[in-house]
């Protein structure tokens, strides 16, 4: 598997580390930038907060039970500024999930060979899951969330190398403001202590409790402003009695779902459509992920591979906890894919890293990685006509309701928002808010 497991280093003339981020940056931007997209699903719901709220107000307004003020500052300012504009809201998004490619790739690389990275990296940043976040403008909160996450995860890598007060505080730096852009990685702030545990090598547990007293400093802060700002209520505003429903079976099958099963059948399948399949397909693709890494990896293998699976399964927690009572397949959403193919991809490659030590002729290792390429961009490729249609088909209506929201206020739940309906008074305040006349033609 020389291609996919880089079993030789680059050469010595590859590209500099800004040629490759460059290169990040526009494959988003090539695949899913569009003009002629508008307002869709929660992009309502912010703007009928904005527009309905004072600056202040808004800023720290949760949205359902999710309490994200930098992620609101931000939003506003880019709506302030874009109005009606909404293919630069988009052109955005693409370039913010270029950036979230490259940082991933700069991490996978220090637990993996370089192009093993570098292939792995790329089909993330082509994923065609990644339509669901970049076409929806608000979805800017968790490309920001996880722009932070990753950036903490390699400052910690520096910290394992050398203890610096400087490094801790911009890792506490970072992951305030992940928490802050969305709390999706709120419980996953937990597993950063225990990666420098499982990874860390000499003096791991010291650095690790270090690392651990600052988690904490955060997570207690938030809690504060949390209550302050957002409210105990608002931890039940989809789900009234979700503190004490975690042991039902409906949640536990959401959490296993979403976290282990949905971003493995994700990589090969960028829609989700079938249940059974999904399920018996994500299930066999990380049994034997993990087969493979127990029964033949390195204890740090070992150690790196428990560590992915936590990686995906703390943060989806929060998730499981206050939506496993909408739909089933739910859990399958390809927003949160967004986090949980960090975690899939991690553990692909260090399967694809032990087979191929394992495979000893040359022909067969290239001939495997060639097929898994292959059957993944074949997956992601075949999926993206299904969301081209459904989202140019949401945002035409969408436009429509937008120019004459009189015509349309009867059916605005079903391509706005379903849990948030939107009437025709609250579309005309939109209007009056964003200003600028409209751009789009179709």
């Amino acid at each position: 598997m020389e291609l996919l497991c880089g079993t030789s280093t680059m050469d010595e003339a590859r590209p500099g580390y800004w040629k490759i981020a460059l290169l990040f940056l526009l494959i988003p931007v090539a695949f899913y930038w569009r003009h002629d997209l508008f307002l869709l699903w929660d992009d309502w719901t912010e703007l009928d907060l904005i527009a309905h709220n004072s600056f202040l107000t808004y800023v720290t307004t949760p949205n359902g039970e999710i309490f994200f003020p930098f992620f609101h500052l931000i939003f506003y300012g880019l709506i302030k500024i874009l109005g009606e504009h909404y293919g630069i809201l988009v052109l955005i998004n693409c370039l913010a999930t270029g950036l979230v490619a490259f940082l991933v790739y700069l991490f996978f690389k220090n637990h993996m060979k370089e192009k093993l990275a570098l292939v792995l990296s790329f089909l993330y940043a082509g994923s065609a899951v990644h339509q669901a976040i970049v076409w929806n403008a608000f979805y800017l909160c968790y490309v920001l969330c996880l722009i932070f996450f990753v950036a903490a995860l390699l400052l910690i890598d520096s910290y394992i190398k050398k203890s610096s007060y400087l490094i801790l505080l911009s890792i506490s730096l970072c992951i305030w403001l992940s928490i802050h852009s969305h709390n999706y990685t709120l419980l996953a702030l937990l597993v950063l202590p225990l990666y420098v545990a499982l990874v860390g090598g000499a003096k791991a547990w010291s650095k690790a409790l270090g690392l651990a007293g600052i988690v904490s400093l955060v997570l207690l802060s938030f809690a504060w402003e949390y209550l302050m700002f957002a409210g105990l209520k608002a931890t039940t505003f989809f789900n009234h009695g979700h503190p004490l429903t975690f042991p039902v079976s409906a949640c536990i099958s959401h959490w296993i779902c979403g976290a282990i099963l949905s971003p493995f059948y994700l990589l090969f399948w960028g829609h989700f459509r079938f249940p059974a399949v999904s399920i018996i397909f994500g299930a066999l693709v990380v049994s034997f992920c993990v087969l493979i890494i127990w029964t033949m990896g390195t204890p740090k293998e070992r150690r790196m591979g428990l560590w992915a699976l936590m990686l995906n399964a703390f943060p989806f927690l929060l998730v499981s906890l206050g939506r496993h009572t909408f739909c089933f397949e739910q859990a399958f959403s390809e927003r949160y894919v967004f986090f949980t193919m960090v975690g899939a991809l991690l553990l692909v490659g260090m399967t694809g890293t032990i087979l191929s030590r394992r495979i000893s002729s040359g022909i067969w290792r290239r001939s495997l990685a060639y097929l898994l390429i292959a059957l993944m961009i074949t997956g992601q490729t075949l999926s993206m006509p299904s969301w081209q249609k459904y989202y140019l088909h949401l945002s035409k209506k969408s436009f429509d309701c937008y120019q004459e929201p009189e015509l349309f206020a009867k059916e605005a739940i079903f391509f706005i928002n379903p849990y948030y309906p939107v009437g025709k008074t609250q579309v005309e305040d939109i209007r009056r808010f964003l200003k600028n006349k409209a751009w789009l033609t179709y």
